[in-house]
């Protein structure tokens, strides 16, 4: 659900990055207070393993011809709590857009909020709602399940509403808004099963590994358990990564490209000269543009387009999340508070 910059206008690009800028300091004050030594280490392995999530693109069920992908906020919130959840998701979202291109630069305000911020509070508020009271853990997957399908469908209808307010749209809001919350029901649905399947491992094998610990026997130790986290990053960024799904994405295929109807025509329009501008500097200076390799010097327009091997999809997929884990660790060192000295 990476938004492009061609959906959004100026104004409204540097309103929303002004906007989540404001909100991620908010968000870093407040976790400031709750990052401990050992949540550090999870939330960089955590991050590590949402951004090879993110990478597997399925394709949705009854809907030829598009694809979705894991966000990730409402399972980081659950496990690290909203405010440590909305740093380490916000982490993956910036290196997806300055490394690898993966959503516009002047989009990255729009991205952070739809994809960080909103879904991390909201989701976690509707989670810990109907799992207040005595612990059952058939509530608990329910409200997983349910949180993650509302905080994907909320920032699904904040691209429409970004878009309309920007006055690119060519069709109506409400047959974009439509077809946008059609898509992502099924998005949240996948991701909602894929939440539940984690905390289930999580709560078999250190339930207290959770903010708000899950009931539970403890039968590995918690090194053990940031092991395998970090064993699946890996599995699934250089592996099943492999396996992601060719098909636009649901934001994609909902207002750009359906490889499934040859006659669609894109329902947004956007001539400013300085979005084609940033566009054309993103794409000369991304180091690694869609996960590719570069054909071309930094700096140079790329000469041509190069059909990625295995090999390097696997780099590019490991790379990115040891880079997105050295990143909310370094943000996490500087945001720690400091113990005052034992006498």
């Amino acid at each position: 659900m990476h938004m492009a910059n061609e959906l959004l206008s100026v104004p409204v690009a540097t309103g929303t990055l002004a906007i989540s800028a404001a909100g991620l300091g908010l968000v870093c004050r407040k976790a400031r207070q709750i990052i401990t030594p050992d949540k550090l280490a999870l939330m960089g392995i955590l991050g590590a393993f949402v951004f090879a999530a993110q990478m597997v693109n399925f394709q949705l069920p009854a809907m030829p011809g598009t694809s979705g992908h894991m966000v990730g906020a409402v399972l980081l919130a659950i496990i690290l709590g909203p405010h440590a959840g909305a740093i380490v998701i916000s982490s993956v979202v910036i290196i997806q857009c300055l490394i690898f291109q993966d959503g516009g630069l002047l989009a990255l305000g729009c991205n952070i909020i739809n994809m960080a911020l909103v879904p991390s509070y909201l989701g976690y508020f509707l989670y810990r709602t109907v799992t207040a009271g005595p612990f059952s853990s058939l509530r608990a997957y329910i409200g997983a399940m349910l949180a993650c399908m509302l905080g994907i469908e909320a920032g699904a209808i904040l691209v429409p509403i970004q878009a309309a307010i920007s006055g690119v749209l060519v069709v109506p809001f409400s047959t974009f808004l439509i077809t946008m919350l059609g898509v992502h029901f099924l998005v949240g649905f996948v991701e909602g099963s894929i939440t539940v399947a984690v905390l289930a491992y999580l709560q078999q094998v250190r339930p207290n590994v959770v903010m708000d610990s899950l009931p539970g026997k403890i039968r590995l130790s918690r090194k053990a358990v940031l092991i395998t986290l970090v064993i699946f990053a890996i599995i699934i960024s250089a592996g099943l990564s492999l396996l992601a799904s060719g098909m636009p994405d649901g934001l994609e295929w909902s207002y750009a490209e359906r490889p499934d109807q040859p006659d669609f025509e894109a329902a947004v329009s956007n001539e400013d000269s300085t979005i084609a501008a940033v566009d054309d500097f993103q794409s000369k200076y991304s180091l690694l543009p869609d996960y590719s390799v570069r054909t071309s010097e930094l700096g140079k327009a790329a000469s041509q387009e190069v059909e990625t091997s295995a090999g390097w999809t696997s780099f590019a997929g490991v790379l990115g999340s040891c880079l997105t884990m050295a990143l909310i660790w370094l943000i996490a060192r500087l945001l720690r508070k400091k113990q005052p000295a034992k006498a």
